[in-house]
């Protein structure tokens, strides 16, 4: 089999433009009622058998050459309007589809042998049409891999034997020239007339040949009255110049008159045959005119049989003309179909893809303050988005550092928005999983030479995909010891941060002072991190508001004199309470105390209530 110079993309528009042509035919063995009595067997449409059958050659082709390509499973898949078999789109093919696709492939073409009653009964050549169509499709999925072509002919040749049993009236040769053919050809095209053509037969007939007439010939007869009478008239002047006797002359005279009337006798007798050789001629003539007769109508038919033969042709050409507009009508009808499916599969994926980034957006807007945080992760979705737009139209777009720099006390919400970062850059294709690795120094730092790079490395291997979160990063970096294994975890880190630049995100936390001292220990660490976000201290009333948060998570509800005690006390708290507080951790630990306290208070009621169960009061605080 020859390779061929076609692209994926035609070779899947070739199998469903000869795939349409198969629904064609299959529709006109069901409007002619061909397909009737196998309905009512079968109880499926002709279509619904040829998308079985076609599955099953095709699964029978790709076992057959080996592993299954992805190219050749979207094929087999896409190729027919329906599934039967339920190829799925990827993962492992059940052995049951092999089964039945081996099962099916081994039941007679009942397609192929009604085309062959149709062809019969119409005169018409329907199964060379459908069986060329039909290799056209198993081509275009053996095309999708050409380093199969040995395999590839040898089932195509051993199908074709198979088949070909069932085309009426084609002789072996022509057949054998003809696959042939198809399989050294680059082309995948209609090779059906070269079988229709290959087996004309012409017969040649005769010219009537002239009927000959004796007419000349009878024109040559001399009567043979004409011989006797010339004998008598001899006799007769002899005798008068001789001197006879009365009874001689008597005798001489019966003769005479006996003479006489055997010559009118013999005159009779000529003229009988006169006439009998000019009805002879007569005849001849009427069987000439008769032969010419015949053959005058003999070219009227052959003339007839002409013009016939011609509007025949012209009938046929017609039409194969209309059968050729159907198909094509088909085939834009069946692109039309599989392009709005492909566009409401796109519009399906769209919608659920923005889903997902509104609802990890409206994860982060419903955490508490952060509002100048918020801001910038939305900046920073929206940025990416843009990007992602130039680049599928091929505009060019500036080079971008996905890494990032948070800075603020510990308890500012930094862990829980490098969770949601990580989920953003997944359903915005910069990562590949979204998981968030969170670590520190001593999860990066050995205590021995040459051990920091390896737990750095395995740090970097399990972050791959997601977010690497670094709290108090600026730890690694400690100036005021000596040989400090810090560095060598920063170099480390700056190394695999360029080797994995397309599928990991490090997002590095900490003091705002103490985080610039860091990126100023390595200059690989200023160019890298070029995003920085601040995450203020929450306020006193946004500290109140986390906690209500956490009550009503908890199935709680914290009384108005209950939130009022506790304001109180965070406005009472000294600054130097404060920087051990920690915000957001400050104000759980809080909350867990006032839990505690509550449980002090109802152990003592003897039922207490469900709504007491619910509330948090200010005795609690």
């Amino acid at each position: 089999m020859a390779d061929t110079l076609y692209s994926e993309e035609e070779l899947f528009e070739l199998g469903r433009k000869n795939y349409g042509k198969l629904v064609l035919y299959c529709t006109r063995l069901e409007e002619n009622g061909f397909w009737e009595q196998a309905e009512n067997v079968m109880k499926k449409s002709s279509t619904e058998v040829l998308d079985l059958y076609v599955q099953s050659v095709l699964m029978n082709l790709a076992v057959h050459c080996g592993e299954i390509l992805d190219s050749q499973r979207e094929f087999m898949r896409v190729i027919t309007l329906s599934n039967p078999l339920g190829i799925p789109t990827e993962g492992r093919i059940q052995r049951v589809v092999y089964n039945d696709s081996r099962r099916l492939y081994e039941l007679p073409p009942i397609l192929l042998q009604l085309c062959g009653l149709y062809d019969k009964q119409s005169k018409a050549d329907m199964t060379e049409y459908f069986l060329d169509a039909f290799l056209n499709i198993l081509l275009c999925m053996a095309y999708l891999d050409t380093g199969k072509d040995e395999k590839v002919s040898g089932f195509i040749q051993k199908y074709y034997e198979k088949i070909s049993n069932f085309i009426i009236d084609r002789d072996a040769k022509t057949l054998a020239e003809y696959i042939t053919r198809k399989l050294s050809s680059k082309d995948i095209k209609c090779d059906a007339e070269y079988i229709i053509k290959g087996n004309v037969k012409v017969t040649i007939t005769a010219p009537a040949h002239k009927v000959e007439t004796d007419e000349n010939k009878a024109k040559k007869i001399e009567p043979d009255e004409i011989k006797n009478n010339k004998t008598a008239k001899k006799g007769r002047r002899k005798n008068t110049n001789k001197n006879i006797n009365k009874d001689t002359a008597k005798k001489q005279t019966a003769e005479f008159n006996k003479a006489a009337g055997f010559a009118e006798k013999q005159q009779k007798k000529a003229k009988s045959e006169q006439a009998m050789a000019a009805e002879k001629i007569r005849r001849q003539e009427q069987e000439k005119k008769e032969a010419e007769q015949r053959e005058k109508e003999e070219l009227e038919k052959k003339e007839a049989a002409r013009k016939e033969a011609e509007r025949k042709e012209k009938q046929r050409a017609e039409f194969f003309k209309r059968v050729q507009e159907n198909e094509e009508r088909i085939a834009r009808e069946q692109f039309l179909v599989v392009k709005e499916r492909i566009k409401e599969r796109e519009r399906v994926a769209k919608e659920e893809h923005e889903r997902r980034i509104k609802a990890i957006m409206d994860e982060l807007n419903s955490l508490v303050g952060l509002s100048d945080v918020k801001k910038e992760i939305q900046s920073l979705t929206n940025l990416i988005k843009i990007r992602k737009l130039r680049e599928s139209m091929n505009m060019p777009v500036m080079d971008m550092s996905y890494h990032m720099v948070f800075t603020g006390s510990p308890g500012t919400g930094k862990t829980t928005v490098a969770r949601l970062v990580g989920k953003v850059y997944k359903e915005l294709g910069i990562l590949t999983d979204g998981k968030m690795i969170e670590t520190d120094r001593s999860g990066l730092v050995a205590g021995y030479v040459g051990q920091t790079a390896i737990k750095v490395h395995d740090v970097i291997e399990q972050a791959i995909g997601g977010v690497l979160f670094i709290d108090e990063a600026y730890s690694l970096v400690n100036p005021d010891v000596p040989n400090d294994f810090g560095m060598e975890a920063v170099d480390a880190l700056v190394k695999l941060m360029e080797d994995h630049r397309d599928n990991l995100v490090i997002i590095v936390a900490g003091y705002t002072e103490e985080m610039k001292t860091f990126l100023k220990s390595n200059t690989g660490l200023i160019s890298r991190f070029n995003k920085f976000i601040s995450f203020p201290d929450y306020t006193n009333n946004e500290l109140l508001e986390i906690m209500d948060v956490m009550a009503q998570n908890a199935g709680l509800t914290i009384e108005d004199a209950a939130k009022d005690k506790i304001l109180a006390q965070l406005e009472g708290m000294k600054e130097e309470e404060w920087e051990d507080f920690g915000n957001a951790r400050g104000i759980r630990n809080m909350f867990e105390k006032i839990i505690m306290k509550q449980a002090d208070r109802l152990v003592m009621i003897e039922e207490p209530e469900k709504e007491q169960l619910m509330t948090i009061i200010a005795d609690d605080i």
